[in-house]
């Protein structure tokens, strides 16, 4: 198997195109799959050595995070507790320390598993992703991204991420078999703009409730305009039962996770209203 180290995105390409190599992020996904026999690359492009996949900065009014910025950068990052803060809180559960330190957000995405932590507060927070190929670039909502089959094209690379920055207050809670190194068995990212007494623009997002990560609009709708108070909040929960509900069907864990569900929706909005309902 041939193994690649480029330093710049188009080097990346061109590799990719002539040696049709696998794209290594982080690695900690791909790895067990190639131990397991369920990927089988000819080769393998690592792209630890990109600069410029691994900035988190603020600009054109866009926080814009690389592919290749750890878990562990991302927690670490004032930016990212500013101006994304469910996105994170998400960092800060996620895996062990080691496995922060290695993977990546664009992995995150690439691998696409249905309990990312990364996914549903970045649809929660409106994140657009960039990517790129020989053909060209794209800048396409996530939520529209993971509605695609396949995800990514053969020589497709994920180059980034933009949030944009708007005053939305967020919130990510998750639900998992123990603490440590917890894979989450449901997750719930929330997003409001707070006008006074009342919330708008609301997007909530699930994780672990369908094959993939997804955006509820009609919960969105359901809460957007409102006061901001208790009953709003009962009826969110009532509502997110009934997305997990209609989400999960027959399948065996459904009854746990609807009930389970309203805890999880409470704590995503933790930080941002009191058990009272009021703004904290």
């Amino acid at each position: 198997m041939k193994y690649f180290q480029p330093h710049s995105v188009e080097e990346a390409l061109e590799i990719a195109h002539r040696y049709e190599a696998t794209f290594l992020a982080g690695g900690t996904d791909l790895v067990l799959h190639m131990r397991t026999g369920k990927v089988q690359p000819t080769g393998l492009l690592d792209l630890g050595k990109i600069p410029v996949l691994r900035e988190i900065k603020e600009f054109d009014g866009c926080l814009q995070i690389g592919s290749m910025a750890t878990f562990a950068e991302l927690g670490n990052s004032e930016l990212v507790a500013q101006n994304a803060y469910a996105l994170w809180q998400a960092c800060q559960s996620m895996g062990s320390p080691q496995i922060r330190n290695q993977a990546t957000l664009g992995g995150n995405l690439g691998n696409c598993s249905p309990a990312a932590d990364s996914l549903p507060p970045l649809l929660a927070l409106g994140a657009e992703v960039h990517l790129i190929s020989q053909e060209g670039e794209e800048i396409v909502p996530l939520s529209t991204l993971l509605s695609r089959i396949p995800l990514l094209g053969q020589e497709t690379l994920i180059r980034g991420f933009r949030i944009p920055i708007n005053g939305r207050q967020s919130g990510f809670a998750k639900l998992g078999r123990r603490r440590a190194l917890a894979i989450a068995r449901l997750s719930v990212a929330v997003a409001v703009e707070i006008n006074e007494t009342r919330v708008e623009n609301v997007r909530v997002a699930l994780g672990a409730v369908g094959r993939r990560a997804f955006l509820s609009e009609s919960l969105g709708r359901e809460l957007s305009g409102q006061e901001l108070n208790g009953a709003w909040l009962e009826k969110g929960v009532l509502e997110v039962q009934q997305i997990v509900r209609e989400a999960l069907g027959t399948r065996a864990s459904a009854p746990y996770k609807r009930v389970a569900v309203s805890g999880v929706f409470r704590e995503a909005l933790a930080s941002i209203i009191s058990e009272g309902g009021t703004q904290v």
